[in-house]
């Protein structure tokens, strides 16, 4: 080359890498050919990508874009995080280090327990390392739409995403939910004993005088549900889109709503009017729920739609439902496909009812210190206990939370494996059983009569424990030499408790009376 320079010269036919990159909005589309392609889809609406090749690419793409067709190729762009695996090595005698197979990888990504001498850190995923996530090995094991609602929660503002194979295992979960809370609701739509919910029927409307406290409460988290996911999702908060439409389906829809509808829906409470009101509002939640889920989950979900469409469509309305919701889900039913179906709105914003979900939580908490009891009580799943819930005083927040609890008990029945529910004065109140408390009521679960015994040995056990500890302590107390040199506080601290294990003493020997009168 030194020596004959001119015979050196640049080939014509060569664009540099990241150079040729920057023409891939316009060259995909036909570039430099004015072709109806270029004319439909330049420019496009967001460019999503990884934040380490901004400079690299995104920039040259704008400039570029700018320079020849003198607009951007997109107005907007979204920089995620890059997803970093889980490294693992063993140091090697004599220095260095090896990583660790594959298949002893995967079983410490799954959560078993790391040995000592095994080391791991999260890193950018490389094959050396052998920390990279292969997505169709995922999709194998888990499925696409776990896959993706995985990746979609994980979409924080951080640049570096550690993806725990876990994940994938929690979304396989709630695609199963998905699946079988839709199936237990198709089921009572094709009727279950009674006559199926066709478009006919359907179409009729929701009569909102029929609506009971869960329905309100249905409609007010659905709608904040749509307004938040379409918020989350127009801000490329991805992670929070999926959080809020996992949380509607699996934490209300299924965990609440389904479980209080059951005996409606089984013919066990309330009229067949209040059946068919039940699966609409079934029908109408289901359909919204499938498709705000669609853009992270769109395989099950485009099915569970087109089972939908399947009931719910095809028959000619002589006139417009009444109500919003059902307008809505027969329009977004009448779409051929859940992808191209209009997504969820907030229909109605006074549905939105701040009160209604207040007095709705107050009594699920009353729920959840019922099971807390029964899990105090050790008691199993399947029986059925009596509940009672007291209320003394004049505070008029107590006694309106017992008025909702009196109107709406059956609540508690649907979702509490319960004998009977008893609502009383402070006074009446049993003298043997656990206790709990919730906003001011005393809610007490009598001890049945078959584990009294078991309950007698187990007291008997803790007294013993007490007059051990109580031993203990007033030795140390007695001890002169302890005195001398303790310093005071530490004295009234002993002081104190042997006063609290006393008076604990003393409670259980009562419920140790109790107990042998009964």
């Amino acid at each position: 080359m030194a020596a004959h320079p001119e015979q050196w010269y640049q080939d014509e036919d060569v664009l540099d890498t990241w150079f040729s990159a920057s023409l891939w909005p316009l060259s995909i589309l036909g570039w430099p050919e004015k072709t109806e392609e270029l004319k439909r889809f330049y420019p496009n609406d967001v460019l999503v990508t990884g934040h380490d090749i901004l400079f690299f690419w995104v920039a040259r793409m704008l400039l570029v874009g700018e320079y020849l067709e003198g607009t951007a190729p997109f107005p907007e762009t979204f920089l995620h995080g890059l997803i970093y695996g889980k490294s693992y090595w063993r140091e090697r005698q004599g220095g260095g280090i090896s990583y660790l197979a594959e298949q002893e990888r995967e079983a410490y990504d799954l959560g078993k327990p790391i040995p000592h001498g095994v080391f791991f850190k999260w890193e950018k995923m490389s094959k050396t390392k052998g920390n990279i996530i292969n997505p169709i090995e995922i999709i194998e094991h888990y499925g696409a739409d776990a896959m993706r609602m995985a990746l979609c929660s994980s979409a924080t503002q951080a640049r570096e995403i550690d993806l725990d194979r876990r994940r994938f295992e929690e979304f396989k979960n709630f695609a199963n939910k998905l699946w079988n809370g839709a199936r237990f609701t198709l089921l009572y739509l094709d009727g279950q004993g009674s006559t199926p919910l066709d478009a006919t029927l359907f179409a009729e409307g929701i009569d909102e005088e029929q609506h009971d406290l869960e329905d309100l409460w249905l409609l007010s988290r659905l709608g904040q549900t749509v307004r938040e996911v379409n918020m989350q999702l127009a801000n490329y908060a991805f992670d929070q889109a999926a959080t809020a439409a996992y949380d509607f389906f699996w934490r209300e829809f299924c965990a609440y709503y389904l479980e209080i509808a059951k005996p409606v829906l089984t013919g066990k409470r309330g009229t067949p009017n209040k059946r068919v009101h039940k699966r609409r509002l079934l029908a109408i939640a289901l359909c919204q729920a499938v498709r705000l889920i669609h853009p992270m989950a769109p395989f099950i979900s485009e099915e569970l739609f087109q089972q939908l469409k399947q009931r719910l469509c095809g028959t000619k309305r002589e006139k417009q439902p009444v109500d919003p919701y059902t307008q809505e889900t027969l329009e977004a039913l009448a779409s051929p496909a859940c992808v191209v179906a209009p997504y969820p709105q907030l229909l109605r914003t006074s549905d939105i009812q701040p009160d209604i979900e207040k007095r709705f939580a107050q009594i699920t908490e009353v729920i959840y210190s019922i099971r807390n009891i029964r899990g105090e009580m050790k008691l199993p799943p399947s029986e059925a206990v009596e509940v009672y819930i007291a209320c003394s005083g004049t505070d008029p927040n107590k006694e309106s939370l017992f008025q909702q609890l009196a109107r709406h008990r059956y609540i508690i029945e649907a979702l509490v494996r319960v004998q009977s529910i008893e609502l009383c004065e402070e006074n009446l109140l049993p003298t043997l059983g656990t206790l709990g408390n919730v906003a001011g009521l005393k809610i007490l679960i009598p001890l049945p009569g078959h584990f009294r015994a078991q309950e007698q040995r187990r007291l008997e056990k803790e007294k013993q424990r007490l007059e051990a500890t109580l031993l203990t302590l007033r030795e140390r107390l007695g001890n002169e030499a302890f005195l001398a040199k303790a310093p005071a506080p530490l004295v009234e601290e002993q002081k104190q408790k042997i006063a609290d294990t006393e008076q604990q003493w003393r409670d259980l020997h009562a419920m140790l009376d109790q107990l042998s009168k009964q």
